[in-house]
């Protein structure tokens, strides 16, 4: 196999987060391997024999039946295929094996297997050390809540910035410069318990962020990544910056024509439950002329695939549609959808 150039690997859309999300977030959700369990499965030998297999639903049919979760960064492209053939080889060995070849990596955050690129698989432990020493520092009760475990779970189309503005809501923490982390958007994914510090890093990190804390532990900071493990290690030490008197703005700019969706990709998804979230997550005002649709013959639930980088609203929604025998009209909020003429 070939290693795909650094700009295939990062040209992945925005909805690649995931942990075997086809059943994650189903009545019946997968009862993860965790501590020793996940130990032992890591440890089991798997035969894999994949042609032409793309990367995400590769992963997600290993890491289901063997009920280990892995999380695949956001900047790598689900898509890519895979020809891999294994024989009697330990799981935890076979994913490394399925990564690197593709320029990607494998770390272990708590009960997580990571897989993202290389260069930066290396930074993600000791980030995550670093992060982890400064949360010693602080006084008893802050130190157990950034230690507490909790569920870490979201819904198709979740914005990290509010994924990660909740993890400190839920916990009393103020956090700062959220206006670091762009408009982006999550495929659902179900992970296993994860302490705060691992859930938060595990954010942050896939935007080359890392987190300063107060030396209370109640006020947290999102800065840029040092260019080496030095500088993070005083980066995370530092005092949280004094409250800035603005609060960043929640959710996309009111100025819909200047926001640009960074990374999105929808793969094999109904195209009504599409719309109606990105509406949601966008805060638009969606209006399907659901008789006209139904009378031109389009149903709502066939699925669609889509991947856009960088795209205004009317392109995302313009890529949404094509081959739809859909078509759309925005004017500001209001997004009105009908057939094609």
């Amino acid at each position: 196999m070939s290693i795909p150039a650094k700009s295939t690997l990062y040209a992945a859309a925005a909805a690649i987060l995931f942990a075997c999300p086809a059943a994650a977030l189903s009545a019946d959700r997968i009862d993860w391997a965790t501590g020793p369990a996940l130990q032992r499965r890591l440890g089991e030998p798997v035969d894999i024999f994949w042609a032409n297999n793309p990367l995400r639903r590769a992963i997600e049919n290993l890491c289901e039946t063997r009920r280990v979760a892995v999380l695949i960064d956001r900047r790598v492209d689900p898509g890519m295929e895979l020809d891999v053939s294994l024989n009697n080889a330990p799981l935890e060995s076979a994913l490394r094996q399925i990564a690197r070849p593709l320029g990607l990596d494998t770390a272990r955050l708590g009960d997580v297997f990571y897989i993202g690129p290389a260069v930066e698989v290396g930074r993600l432990t000791s980030v995550s050390t670093e992060f982890k020493e400064a949360v010693g520092r602080l006084p008893s009760a802050a130190r157990l809540n950034f230690h507490r475990r909790g569920p870490f779970r979201w819904d198709d189309l979740a914005e990290p910035r509010s994924l990660i503005e909740q993890l400190a809501r839920d916990n009393g923490l103020i956090i700062e410069r959220l206006d670091l982390l762009p408009h982006d958007l999550w495929a659902a994914a179900d992970l296993p318990p994860l302490s705060l510090a691992d859930r938060l890093t595990l954010i942050a990190f896939q935007y080359d962020l890392t987190l300063r804390i107060s030396s209370d532990g109640r006020r947290l900071e999102l800065v840029p990544l040092p260019a080496t493990a030095s500088d993070a290690s005083s980066e995370a030490s530092r005092p949280a910056a004094r409250p800035s008197r603005e609060k960043p703005a929640a959710g996309p700019p009111a100025d819909l024509d200047r926001l640009r969706i960074e990374r999105l990709t929808v793969q094999e998804k109904p195209l009504g439950p599409v719309l109606e979230q990105l509406a949601r997550r966008l805060n638009l005002d969606l209006r399907l002329d659901r008789r006209a649709i139904a009378a031109a013959g389009v149903s709502l639930d066939r699925r669609v695939s889509v991947k856009v980088e960088n795209a205004t609203i009317d392109e995302l929604f313009g890529e949404l549609l094509r081959g739809t025998g859909l078509d759309f009209r925005r004017r500001g909020r209001i997004v009105e959808i009908s057939p094609a003429e």
